[in-house]
């Protein structure tokens, strides 16, 4: 640090950061009188945990996150400090200046630059605070003021990668590559819809004649001439077009597995290494609201990392706790099913919640008049599938706007078959359809969805307008799906905030030895030390149970927590 700035409207101080470090002001930090306005608190919060200071001691006002919150589903945005004090106070601020300190040192220049970062706060904040105040905003504004202080301090300590075995993975992964392309060359060379993509000439060997395809798999130019032998039609390579014609040949469905794992092996192999610090731990960058209000994780994306199948597992098993501690975890199970049985008040779904039931094998039985005991019997429409597996697609398709088309491309079924699942699901459950249909409804009408309360999160539609002007019925019906998606992802995502939140006030009141190390979807890992392990694991299933009750009044909340020596879903 070279500098810091501290003031008001009135007056700024900016100080010399070598010789009046920041620590000089610990106890005006920690002092919960006063509220501190910051714009972006995870960039200075990291500052002051090196200096120090107990950021969870501090009362944050962030104007970065409140214009996040207010502007939730708005693209053309800015929430930058520039952005906002033009917008709020009608100042241009230089940034022009940005980085002179380096060069120069604190001239008058970077001064005022320096000192104009904390003058326009307090404005910001309070014309900030109107609209919050009328859109009812302000449960929203005090769960992210406070969990960035836990972001904050995942983003400080990271989670520690056991690089030896790491390097091991990429063996894996490598050798995993090598047998996929091999399986498309085996394709190319006995099918003979691909003969001009062979060689001309065949090439002799001391074993015989033999023939060495040139494609490069990496291409989307090779690829994409070679599906187009398939389907002339076919634009490009990317996931929805391969899945729209994946039915013509099996070649696209072996291309659409090497595609997702050649993304895998490009986000997680030897370029992963470089996120790796000194310390042999990674520190990702936590984004604090989506449009739905989740959070992601860049630089690296550890939300993209696998929780099935056996790569997955090995790719987990190099997330390790330091010497003398233990990685201890909980998953929320089955939190949007819950949620939809929570709000839906569908008898099927919330008994089936009550009563410790598998609730896809009770409306799978509904669903396709069968018993119970035969869900998991192959379906007669689709090979190697299941009545449940169909069931399952259905149950979690429901919180992302599924249509007949998208379970039809899913489950490698007709559309007329799709329809008619879906149609008989829902007379088994017509209060799910209503609750849906609702929300559905509600945001076209509005222009705007919520999640549930308490916290009542707004995710704005910013071509609604437009669209009912022009009648866009395409923009209208994503603008539909998005309206059933967001109030259950979103106050899923809500939950698990305060779940972290909670989970870190326990930790700091009762001196635990734990740090919160990752927060994936429905996960929070955390690394105890092992004498706490067994007492942690019961406090942390306590808090996370907790932080959802505070929305599911009636369902029942599962947590399952582990013990583990690396990280485990």
């Amino acid at each position: 640090m070279l500098c810091y700035q501290i003031g008001n409207r009135e007056t700024q101080f900016v100080v010399e950061a070598k010789s009046y470090p920041v620590s000089l002001f610990k106890d005006h930090f920690e002092d919960k009188d006063k509220l501190w306005l910051l714009q972006n608190f995870k960039f200075d919060g990291r500052f002051l945990l090196k200096a120090g200071i107990h950021i969870w001691k501090l009362n944050v006002y962030d104007t970065f996150l409140a214009e996040c919150i207010l502007t939730t589903g708005i693209e053309n945005r800015d929430v930058s400090l520039e952005g906002l004090a033009n917008k709020y106070c009608g100042v241009k601020l230089d940034k022009s200046v940005r980085g002179e300190i380096n060069r120069i040192g604190l001239s008058s220049r970077v001064i005022k630059y320096a000192a104009e970062d904390v003058e326009y706060l307090e404005d910001i904040m309070n014309q900030q605070l109107a609209q919050i105040n009328k859109l009812e905003l302000n449960n929203v504004l005090k769960l992210e003021n406070e969990v960035t202080k836990v972001f904050t301090l995942m983003e400080y300590h990271g989670v520690k990668l056991n690089v030896e075995k790491w390097k091991e993975v990429i063996k894996t992964v490598d050798v995993e590559s090598d047998k996929l392309e091999k399986i498309l060359n085996d394709i190319i060379l006995t099918d003979n819809k691909f003969i001009p993509f062979r060689p001309k000439y065949t090439q002799l060997s001391m074993f015989g004649e033999s023939q060495q395809l040139n494609i490069n798999w990496s291409s989307n130019q090779q690829k994409l001439s070679i599906c187009k032998a398939i389907e002339p039609s076919i634009e490009s390579v990317g996931d929805r077009e391969l899945q729209r014609i994946k039915y013509k040949h099996n070649i696209i469905k072996e291309l659409i597995s090497y595609n997702k794992f050649k993304k895998l092996q490009s986000s997680f192999g030897k370029k992963f290494l470089e996120f790796v610090d000194k310390d042999g731990r990674i520190r990702s960058n936590i984004w604090p609201i989506l449009s739905t209000g989740r959070i992601s994780v860049s630089e690296p994306n550890l939300n993209q990392i696998p929780s099935k199948g056996e790569l997955g597992k090995i790719i987990r098993s190099c997330f390790i706790p330091e010497k003398g501690y233990k990685i201890v975890g909980g998953d929320f199970s089955g939190m949007e099913l819950r949620i939809i049985a929570e709000f839906s008040k569908d008898e099927v779904w919330l008994n089936a919640f009550k009563e410790g039931k598998d609730l896809h094998s009770v409306l799978c039985a509904m669903t396709f008049d069968i018993p119970e005991s035969d869900v998991k019997k192959e379906t007669p429409f689709k090979k190697g599938v299941t009545y449940r597996d169909v069931q399952k697609t259905i149950n979690f398709g429901l919180a992302y706007g599924m249509s007949e088309f998208k379970l039809a491309d899913t489950m490698e079924i007709s559309v007329s078959d799709a329809k008619a699942i879906i149609t008989k699901f829902f007379k088994a459950v017509p209060k799910v359809e209503k609750f849906l249909t609702g929300l559905g409804k509600l945001g076209k009408e509005r222009g705007f969805i919520r999640t549930s309360a308490p916290y009542r999160r707004i995710r704005w539609f910013e071509q609604w307008e437009h669209a009912v002007e022009t009648e866009n019925f395409g923009v209208m019906g994503s603008i539909e799906r998005a309206s059933k998606n967001t109030p259950i992802q979103g106050t899923n995502g809500d939950i698990i905030k305060q779940a972290l939140i909670d989970v870190q006030q326990e930790i700091y009141d009762n001196n635990w030895d734990v740090k919160i190390i990752l927060a994936v979807y429905d996960e929070i890992q955390t690394e105890c030390h092992e004498s706490q392990a067994e007492k942690w694991k019961c406090k942390l299933d306590e808090l996370m149970v907790s932080a959802a009750k505070k929305v599911l009044l009636e369902v029942p909340v599962v947590v399952d927590c582990g013990i583990h020596d690396h990280w485990q879903k």
